[in-house]
């Protein structure tokens, strides 16, 4: 006799409403230019856009305790925001890391676990900056799920920006009661990055990168002194207009215009070079800015041709 397999009902899933406050708020998220205060204070502002949405469509969150759950180290801003939101809030600390092209996540909880409770604890909701591919999300909620004895719909997981592949993933885990995310991206890609991309690892643009600089790293095949001469002569510490990734493998730049008719104007040139030299960037557009990044997949790394076409956009502007 075959058993019927068991349907999961994924948990609801509140984006927040795309106002021309939240467009703002989500185009200083991804710059590539915000400064460390201004990410913290967009970050704040979006969470207090989120616990609100949160706190209408879940009327206990405003009336009991809450026990929240910052993934460390991008959703302590997100943390500070909500705290004096909710009554009686509580922190439980934890820090996930991922081996980067696996699902293999591991969860570290820095002091007591969230199950048992404590009598004062309350809902609990998870925190976290950005879900890209949701491993990290989903893990966490597994260990939810068996701490608490496979108790069904009892954990909240709210984020300013999510793939909607990985917020899926999320919904359909059983301990998860609703998600409540700020804006969805348009897709997360095969680096494991949100597109529209946010310029930067998140957390060192909250916090700040750290005095590792990193280095340009030339394509295999490559003549690697003119790669790196080139790419060297396009840094603004040398005087150009372009910043290196943290991974030293793309050159980006972000470039603003007098309005919307000469940033598309900018970008119908930059497509026709492209289309001639078989070689497209990463960009995104908002309004006046365009956001701008040139690396090669085949071969990976940095070629002659990024450092081309990076000297063809400064020529276009």
């Amino acid at each position: 006799m075959q058993t019927e397999a068991k349907v999961v009902v994924p948990a609801p899933i509140i984006e927040l409403l795309q106002t021309a406050t939240l467009t703002i708020l989500m185009t200083t998220f991804c710059s590539p230019s915000s400064t460390p205060k201004i990410m913290q204070d967009t970050i704040h502002a979006l969470t207090n856009e989120i616990i609100s949405a949160a706190k209408s469509n879940d009327k206990t969150l405003a009336q009991s305790p809450t026990t929240m759950i910052p993934i460390l180290r991008g959703a302590l801003p997100m943390f500070v925001a909500a705290q004096p939101l909710l009554p009686a809030t509580s922190c439980i600390m934890t820090r996930c890391s991922k081996t980067k092209g696996t699902q293999d996540v591991v969860v570290d909880w820095l002091g007591r676990r969230p199950f048992p409770p404590e009598s004062d604890d309350g809902k609990i909701v998870v925190l976290d900056t950005i879900i890209a591919t949701g491993d990290t999300v989903v893990k966490l909620c597994g260990e939810l799920w068996e701490m608490s004895g496979e108790q069904p719909r009892s954990v909240v997981v709210s984020c300013t920006y999510a793939a909607p592949e990985a917020l899926e993933k999320v919904a359909r885990c059983p301990v998860v009661e609703y998600v409540v995310v700020g804006r969805r991206a348009e897709k997360c890609d095969g680096r494991g990055s949100l597109v529209p991309y946010t310029n930067g690892d998140i957390g060192d643009k909250i916090y700040g990168v750290w005095s590792k600089k990193a280095n340009p790293v030339a394509a295999e095949g490559e003549d690697e002194e003119s790669v790196l001469s080139g790419v060297q002569s396009l840094l603004v510490e040398n005087g150009g207009l372009w910043k290196l990734t943290e991974d030293g493998l793309a050159i980006e730049r972000e470039i603003q215009f007098s309005g919307f008719k000469e940033a598309w104007a900018f970008m119908e040139q930059v497509a026709d070079t492209a289309a001639k030299h078989r070689h497209h960037p990463e960009w995104t557009n908002v309004y006046n800015k365009v956001s701008i990044r040139w690396t090669t997949h085949h071969p990976k790394e940095l070629t002659n041709l990024d450092v081309v076409m990076a000297q063809r956009c400064d020529n276009y502007v």
